[in-house]
């Protein structure tokens, strides 16, 4: 048995059946794909690309799965980050890192921010970490000082926080009072000389503002964990969906440890499907690299909310 396939430029297409499959190079299973093939195993092809239902019963923390519903505190639970962790148990990837976010998650005592935060982080490609939390990016300025007060130090290694109550979790509000963090595609709509990243818990997430199509938001608290562009062949986007830290993220000092991270920068040693929301013709991850785009801070045109940071 075997079944017709081509690779051509980054992609492999096989046809099982009359359903032509197309994996980009840049997929977690690409290189299992092609060396099945040429090992002539089409037995394993046709297991990767199209897995085998498993009757799932799993348990960990408030989180359980048994068949195909997930279980939160003894509660069915019917929500995008659900069927995301039943579909990659299925498919047979760890979702121990998922479930830390659930419980990170729903210990955020904002209905709306438990509701949007999963949607936000799949839109904009933005990583989990294994301890559940998730990394985002942050425009600062040379001194790495908040772009709008000039008082907050975001050097990596720190921890900014505010109070809750003073962040504004009106999502229509879309320049306001709150910590501020961002997509990689809002990046080239905001000032700053240097872009840091920051890590965030998702309880400390108040509000998803609904301008600039979703892609930034507002916490009450984050730690600064690593930077991008310290050097010139940096990349400047996530290419995993669960790791610790910007892949080529570099601290001021290479040689700084930071508690649960060991030498600056980790390095990702597992990975996990958090925004393959598709079927595998459609899965496409974007790893490109490119340069993080700057404005002119003296040039910029502040929104004028007196605590936006």
């Amino acid at each position: 048995m075997s079944y017709p396939f081509l690779i051509q430029g980054s992609n492999i297409t096989v046809i099982i059946g009359n359903t032509p499959h197309t994996i980009s190079k840049t997929h977690i299973t690409y290189e299992r794909v092609k060396e099945a093939i040429k090992a002539g195993d089409w037995e394993t092809v046709k297991d990767i690309i199209e897995p085998r239902k498993m009757v799932l019963n799993y348990g960990k923390g408030h989180v359980a799965i048994k068949g195909e519903t997930l279980y939160w505190k003894d509660k069915e639970l019917h929500s995008s980050l659900a069927t995301r962790m039943i579909a990659m148990l299925q498919e047979g990837f760890p979702i121990e890192p998922m479930v830390a976010f659930m419980e990170n998650l729903m210990a955020n005592p904002s209905r709306q921010a438990v509701n949007e935060l999963y949607g936000f982080l799949e839109k904009n490609n933005l990583p989990i970490t294994p301890d559940g939390h998730f990394l985002a990016y942050k425009r600062v300025r040379e001194d790495y000082l908040d772009c709008h007060s000039g008082t907050m130090d975001n050097s990596v290694g720190k921890i900014v926080e505010m109070e809750r109550n003073e962040v504004d979790d009106n999502r229509n509000n879309t320049c306001s009072a709150g910590l501020h963090f961002c997509s990689h595609s809002y990046l080239s709509h905001f000032g700053g000389a240097r872009t840091v990243i920051v890590k965030i818990n998702p309880r400390d997430v108040v509000s998803i503002p609904s301008d600039y199509n979703d892609a930034k938001g507002r916490a009450c608290r984050y730690e600064v964990i690593g930077e991008v562009g310290v050097d010139p062949e940096d990349e400047v986007e996530f290419t995993q969906p669960v790791q610790e830290n910007a892949t080529s993220a570099q601290a001021v000092n290479p040689t700084t440890t930071f508690p649960g991270y060991g030498a600056v920068p980790p390095t990702l040693t597992q990975a996990v499907s958090l925004n393959d929301t598709s079927t595998y013709e459609q899965r496409m991850w974007d790893q490109s690299v490119k340069n993080v785009p700057t404005q002119n801070y003296d040039g910029f045109n502040w929104p004028q909310s007196p605590m936006q940071t």
